[in-house]
């Protein structure tokens, strides 16, 4: 059979042939690029005591796939890493009592507060663990959601707060209102809501301290107070009425916990609530006797902004927050 091809074409083909496959190499192998980016602004974990604070930021990234698109374009994405929490005094800005970082991704369960320990998810949300002041993260265990309970509700954000045993109240995951964390096996059972724990339908937020139920409920009667109920009992309230404030609808719940601090959203137009541009949550601190505590002073928090009634702000900012050991 002749060659039906002359020289100089087979030679074009040939050079045809190669720019394919050049081409289809830039298209296999392409380089990518990893960088580092700052560290993120501080938000809260939790609240300590009446002037302490714990605080978390991390490392942003970004990945780039050089050339990967037709045109040639790069496709970069990025995440953030190397999470670290850090105590702070937010009555008066100075250096930082502690702090330190961990590879893991993590997702801190914010107002969770016991023991110098705080609750994290990992970056799936279904492993927990435990990072304690002074320690590195606790090795995560798997959580086990048994019926009707069936996962953690992000969107609504489920709260975490300390139960009895050492154990973890859940409340608002998906498909029950409370449910309890084991944290010897992991399992998540609901808890319902009668005989001895009926009165927790009608709280806001509950939590496990000192030996005690505390819950947290708004008055449903225009006077803008907030009940403090002990094992189911009223023990105190507090009025805002002082504040010219009204208890505003959150999305978390208009009243919670934040550590042993009750926290609560206000709305109003009186000068010292509007210390920021936005309406603020109101802190108020929680005695030994089961009361709120009178002694403790007025305080006003925006994210990790912290103002008290003469407007004195203290704001710590990522160049603030360091790995530190214990003093």
């Amino acid at each position: 059979m002749k060659n039906l091809l002359k020289k100089p074409e087979i030679e074009g083909l040939f050079a045809i042939l190669a720019l394919a496959l050049a081409s289809v190499s830039m298209w296999g192998c392409t380089d990518d690029s990893f960088e580092w980016g700052k560290r993120s602004d501080p938000r809260i974990v939790s609240l300590v005591d009446d002037s302490l604070v714990l605080l978390y930021n991390c490392r942003s990234y970004s990945v780039c796939h050089e050339g990967v698109g037709p045109l040639g374009y790069d496709e970069c994405n990025g995440g953030c890493e190397n999470y670290g929490l850090f105590l702070a005094n937010y009555r008066k800005k100075q250096s930082i009592y502690w702090g330190d970082t961990s590879n893991l991704v993590i997702a801190f369960m914010s107002g969770f507060y016991r023991d110098s320990t705080v609750i994290f998810l990992k970056d799936d949300y279904s492993e927990f663990g435990f990072w304690k002041i002074g320690e590195k993260p606790k090795s995560t265990k798997k959580m086990k959601w048994n019926s009707p309970c069936n996962g953690y509700d992000g969107y609504n954000f489920t709260r975490f707060r300390p139960w009895i045993k050492g154990n973890v109240l859940l409340i608002g995951a998906k498909g029950c209102n409370y449910a309890v964390l084991d944290t010897s096996t992991g399992n998540v059972n609901e808890l319902l809501a009668e005989e001895d724990f009926a009165w927790l339908k009608d709280c806001e937020d509950v939590v496990y301290l000192d030996g005690a139920l505390a819950g947290l409920k708004k008055s449903n009667f225009g006077d803008e107070k907030v009940w403090l109920v002990i094992d189911g009992m009223l023990m105190d309230s507090l009025n805002l009425k002082k504040n010219e404030a009204y208890v505003g609808d959150y999305f978390e719940g208009a009243v919670k916990w934040n550590g042993t601090i009750a926290q609560v959203y206000l709305n109003s137009m009186d000068t010292r609530s509007n210390l920021f541009s936005n309406s603020k949550f109101y802190l108020k601190g929680l005695s030994v006797n089961k009361h709120f505590d009178n002694q403790f002073p007025e305080i006003w928090m925006n994210v990790s902004a912290f103002a008290d009634s003469s407007g004195k702000e203290v704001l710590y900012n990522a160049e603030d927050l360091y790995v530190v050991g214990e003093n």
